[in-house]
């Protein structure tokens, strides 16, 4: 054997994993990419991870993939295009684990095609909106977000009555196909994308308008809010990962603003695209917060977005642009 219990244990031990079961070689616990898929935190144990070959799978939400790639997501190790960066899994291996690094890698090469795959997104199709309104958000909805009817309409932003969610449509780019749509709760917590799955990496959230300047956000309902102050542009990355396929469609535009989340998770995603920047020779500028202690747009006046548009510095600063 490769690994042990005892050696798997203490690896997801350190990255705040607490296994739940142990069945001959299979170790089970609360699934930990169960939030980031479904929306929700996992209180019915369908995890487990294979003690042998390092192979793990929920059978409940579809999260799957070896040692290798578990450590990377937990600990968000990515590369400078956001995807995972093994390199860096292996590195934290070698310096958490007595294991023959090596061996294991060869094992997870020899059963990485024999495991269950993962089931592709459900087909989605306009019927599905069909229990959604747009012309139905209440009032009291728009004016917690500082968000008018008509930006909605503009995004094709709809509303569960039901549940007071937002429902925000994952479009393909080009053709806007629905892939499928993203629900956000307004009066409590909630966040799922539907289907789990869905390739929202692959598209921007945009308002079908074609437009020479760019002013990229995380959240689709920022990009709602600079067009309910007059902005047009606004595009929604669908969180602060960046795929290529993103950066591709960002160069399409003549200008481009980035402004992500003012938190850690946001500057980070602003350095990548400085870095990225300088590689391909894409010119571009930052969303300037002038020090405002606020999360995002969503929480700025029409007066200071405006004025973070228009100070937002160039990409040639280096990192003086995002980091002041």
């Amino acid at each position: 054997m490769v690994l042990t219990d005892n050696e798997v244990k203490s690896i997801l031990f350190k990255l705040g994993i607490d296994t739940w079961t142990e069945r001959g070689d299979e170790i089970t616990a609360l699934c930990p990419g169960h939030e980031l898929r479904t929306g929700r935190i996992d209180n019915n144990p369908s995890w487990s991870i294979n003690v042998e070959s390092g192979v793990h799978h929920c059978f409940s939400c579809g999260y799957k993939g070896n040692l290798l790639t578990l450590i990377s997501e937990q600990l968000e190790f990515k590369t400078e295009w956001g995807r995972l960066d093994l390199e860096a899994a292996k590195s934290w291996l070698r310096n958490n684990s007595q294991i023959d690094l090596e061996l294991i890698v060869k094992q997870m090469e020899e059963i990485k095609s024999s495991y269950i795959a993962i089931p592709k997104p459900v087909e989605m199709s306009e019927a599905r909106l069909a229990l959604y309104r747009i012309n139905e958000i209440p009032e009291w909805a728009l004016e917690a977000r500082d968000i008018t009817l008509e930006a909605c309409q503009a995004y094709d932003v709809m509303w569960d009555a039901e549940n007071d969610n937002w429902i925000l449509p994952i479009r393909e780019w080009e053709h806007a196909k629905l892939l499928g749509w993203q629900e956000k709760g307004q009066s409590k917590r909630h966040f799922k994308n539907r289907p789990a799955g869905v390739l929202k990496s692959t598209t921007l959230f945009n308002d079908k308008q074609v437009s020479n300047t760019m002013i990229i956000v995380e959240s689709p309902l920022d990009a709602v809010r600079l067009r309910s102050v007059g902005i047009s542009g606004g595009v929604a990355t669908f969180g602060a990962s960046v795929s290529p396929e993103q950066f591709k469609l960002f160069r399409e535009a003549e200008n481009v603003v980035f402004a992500f989340d003012n938190d850690t998770a946001g500057r980070e995603a602003s350095l990548r695209m400085l870095d990225l920047s300088r590689k391909t020779g894409f010119e571009c500028k930052f969303f300037n917060y002038m020090q405002a202690n606020v999360k995002d747009i969503g929480d700025m006046s029409e007066d200071a977005i405006r004025l973070g548009i228009n100070k937002a510095k160039h990409c040639v600063l280096g990192k003086a642009a995002i980091l002041g």
